[in-house]
């Protein structure tokens, strides 16, 4: 919801509006405190809204969800095309599918929001999600909180910081729990500067839905980027995009950028085969 500044002005800019449409009869003091159980019902509650290709099966799309929550007994309700209502029965359960997400349905990203009893449904905010990004590159000696929180901020509001064991040795990497904004490009990795030296540390994004090999955003395929026109980035000729699979946290090597950096390639074509994604890829690697 809005500041109760900008809640002020929109209200005034709707009087304006009204004109004679209204009147100070029409303002409604709601003093009743909300209930005990519709507060527990609230906070059992989960919207959730597919980012896009709204328009889904809901049978499967349920089922699906119920597979990968492992959780049986919720209620599901669709709003309208692509929204919906999760209600859990225990606030664990709950919690746990915000903590495991991102979620996903046929690559089609699910952002889920904690219902909140004086927000409308109509104004919640489906523009971020949280994701879970690696720094991949980090040396042992700089793999602290601070370093890793200050590093990952670069791409957005950094919600969590973990640091974890690799293996069975001391050896731990640092990931973050980052709130993402979709309608921007997935950054790729930034220069840390250490004082002697400059290293590149790239960003590993953890169960990473589809998104544009072109255009880095979340969302949608190369072939159907608004933004960058498919004809005009040469991938079908298999050449390398700006972006590809090695953002997502289960391709563990260096993108092109961090070859050239440490000179394991000179240039974005060299030791690198690009097969252009697209839906019918897509569905092809699924089968």
């Amino acid at each position: 919801m809005a500041d109760p500044t900008t809640e002020a002005s929109r209200l005034e800019a709707l009087c304006k509006s009204l004109g004679n449409l209204w009147s100070e009869d029409d303002v409604i003091d709601v003093t009743q405190d909300i209930s005990t159980e519709k507060l527990t019902e609230c906070r059992l509650t989960l919207f959730g809204k597919l980012y896009t290709r709204p328009n889904v099966n809901f049978q499967a799309f349920l089922s699906t969800m119920k597979r990968a929550w492992r959780i049986e007994n919720f209620s599901c309700t669709s709003l309208e095309l692509g929204f919906f209502s999760f209600t859990f029965k225990l606030e664990a359960e709950k919690q746990k599918v915000l903590d495991a997400g991102p979620w996903s349905f046929s690559s089609n990203l699910l952002v889920l929001q904690q219902c909140d009893p004086d927000i409308p449904d109509i104004c919640y905010d489906f523009s971020h999600c949280p994701f879970w990004v690696q720094l991949f590159g980090l040396p042992f000696g700089r793999v602290t909180t601070e370093v890793v929180r200050e590093i990952a901020s670069k791409t957005g509001e950094v919600l969590e910081v973990k640091l974890e064991a690799k293996g069975n040795s001391n050896y731990k990497v640092g990931k973050t729990r980052i709130k993402l904004n979709l309608a921007t490009p997935l950054k790729t990795g930034v220069v840390v500067n250490l004082g002697n030296k400059k290293l590149w540390i790239e960003f590993k994004y953890e169960r990473l839905p589809h998104y544009c090999y072109s255009y880095g955003r979340i969302g949608h395929y190369t072939t159907a980027c608004k933004e960058i026109p498919y004809k005009t980035t040469r991938l079908e000729e298999d050449l390398l995009g700006n972006f590809s699979n090695w953002l997502q946290a289960e391709v563990r090597e260096l993108s092109p950028y961090g070859k050239i950096f440490y000179g394991r390639q000179t240039q974005l074509i060299d030791d690198v085969e690009m097969v252009p994604e697209s839906p019918m890829e897509a569905q092809s690697h699924e089968s």
